[in-house]
Parts: structure tokens; C-alpha cells; sequence
């Protein structure tokens, strides 16, 4: 039984733990990542996306669920090593002022938790207000037309994630859906630069709108 938990020790073990080997990362893989990911207090979104997608694409999402094996299973102290691994990347993609306060926290998944009650959705109408502010902020200026589109895009996801309108039916949820659309396709077109001014018009002289994809494309 020795030699099949030193074996364990060696491998990156699969959500259902099939035994699957693969590399393992380094700490510096999260502690490296871009600041923009680095969770700060204020950028939950960005840096729970990112460190998910992390663990996911190396078989340690069960950490974050608190899913792995039980004390006395055979394979759980190769697992519990292994958190305590991945307790350290997730310190490491924090900056310092957060991570000190999960440092005494025993498993992944509360490290995980207490920063999602403390982070996700705070002050839910200050984020709001500043992504608004921001998409009205937000120009062409320089950029291309599909550089301008995919920011926008980024600050409408955002959007998305702290203004959930929750419909009672789905012709509401459709009405809603082609309201929250028209409101951005303007912000888009208001955006653009003087050079647009043509399609610009030619948009919005339609009786019916297009979706926001076309009128995107139609620049």
C-alpha cells in the first residue's frame, strides 16, 4: 500500500482521482500571473475565473470543492499534501494585505469560501456604478474596431455578473434580453469615431435594430 501512496505522491491526481499523471506546476505559476488577476479586493471576478480555470486544467478542482478523499482512505494523505500545494499557489495570487488574512485557514476550499463571502458582489452598487462609468469612459480612440468591441464586451461580462435581473417568464427574460442589447449596441455606436458617422446613421435609421454581432460586424 506504501508504494501505491508514494506513487500518488508523484502524479497529479484527477477529480475522480483515476490516477491520470501530469506536470506539476510551480508555485510561481500563479504567483506570476498577471496583476490584473492578482486579487486585490476589488477584481473577484477576474481572479476567481482565472484561478478556476487554473485548477481545473490540473485536475485540482476538487480542492476548491472540498471533494477529495476522506481521512483513512488510502489516498488521502497524497491528496492533503496536495492541497496544502495548492493553499500555497492560491496565497501566491493574492496580494499580500488578502493573503495574510486566509494564512491560518486549514484546506483550500475555506481559504476559497472565506474570500468569496468576503469579495464576490461587495458593495455590489459601487461596482456597478464604476463599471458604468467606465463604459461611458470607454472610446475608440486608437484602437480598431474589434479592439474597442472586445473592451466594451470585457466591461459588459462584468456588468452581467453584478446586475442579474432575475425574469418571472420567458417573454420577460426575451424583452429584457433585446433591451440590455439595444442599450448596448448605443454605447458602442456612441463610442465610435467621428469616421463611423455613415454606418452610424445607416444603423440606426433601421426600423428594427440588428442583433449587437451585426451591427459589430457592420463597422
Amino acid at each position: 500500500m506504501s508504494e501505491i501512496v508514494d506513487e500518488l505522491n508523484h502524479t497529479q491526481l484527477s477529480d475522480n482521482w483515476n490516477s491520470d499523471s501530469m506536470n506539476t506546476p510551480s508555485t510561481g505559476d500563479l504567483q506570476n500571473i498577471p496583476a490584473a488577476h492578482r486579487l486585490n479586493g476589488k477584481n473577484y471576478l477576474k481572479w476567481s475565473q482565472f484561478v478556476r480555470t487554473f485548477l481545473k486544467g490540473r485536475g485540482k478542482i476538487s480542492h476548491l470543492l472540498g471533494t477529495g478523499p476522506k481521512p483513512g482512505d488510502p489516498i488521502f494523505d497524497a491528496w492533503d499534501e496536495a492541497d496544502a500545494m495548492v493553499m500555497s499557489w492560491l496565497w501566491n495570487s493574492m496580494v499580500p494585505e488578502i493573503s495574510d488574512t486566509c494564512m491560518f485557514l486549514p484546506t483550500v476550499k475555506e481559504i476559497w469560501e472565506a474570500v468569496e463571502k468576503t469579495y464576490s458582489k461587495v458593495s455590489d452598487a459601487a461596482q456597478i456604478y464604476e463599471i458604468k462609468t467606465k463604459i461611458a469612459a470607454t472610446k475608440q480612440g486608437g484602437r480598431s474596431v474589434t479592439e474597442y468591441a472586445n473592451l466594451l464586451k470585457i466591461l459588459w461580462q462584468e456588468m452581467d455578473y453584478y446586475q442579474c435581473f432575475q425574469m418571472k417568464c420567458s417573454t420577460d427574460a426575451a424583452l429584457m434580453k433585446r433591451f440590455v442589447e439595444k442599450e448596448r449596441i448605443y454605447e458602442f455606436l456612441a463610442g465610435l469615431n467621428g469616421v463611423f458617422d455613415p454606418i452610424r446613421v445607416q444603423v440606426l435609421g433601421n426600423e428594427d435594430l440588428p442583433s449587437l454581432d451585426e451591427t459589430i460586424a457592420a463597422i
